[in-house]
């Protein structure tokens, strides 16, 4: 699993590049809690490059957004592949987010 973050003014976007399953999970969760801790804008998570995510990934997104509402802040999913929208539609959680088709309309939602 790759993960690459970037700062936005003073949000993060971040790429995820890999499967994202029981295997990568305690990597990836342990990354992006340190931006959710020590950020203070809105998160933007670029699924682009994500082949598979199993219930492990998308617990992972659910605790954000829980934490990140707390602090009054957002996640934000974008490029969001047919393969991982399914699972979402799934478990019928895609109403949690705040998802966008491109990674522009997502860094564009965000308040300044």
């Amino acid at each position: 699993m790759e993960i690459k973050t970037k700062k936005i003014g003073k949000h993060t976007l971040v790429h995820l590049n890999g499967r994202l399953d029981i295997t990568h999970s305690d990597e990836v969760e342990a990354k992006l809690a340190d931006d959710v801790q020590s950020g203070e804008g809105d998160i933007i998570i670029n699924l682009e490059l994500i082949s598979y995510i199993s219930s492990s990934g998308i617990r992972i997104f659910v605790g954000m957004v829980r934490e990140l509402d707390k602090q009054g802040r957002k996640l934000k999913l974008c490029c969001i592949t047919p393969p991982v929208k399914k699972v979402f539609d799934v478990v019928e959680l895609l109403d949690l987010f705040e998802v966008f088709e491109t990674e522009q309309e997502a860094t564009t939602s965000l308040s300044k």
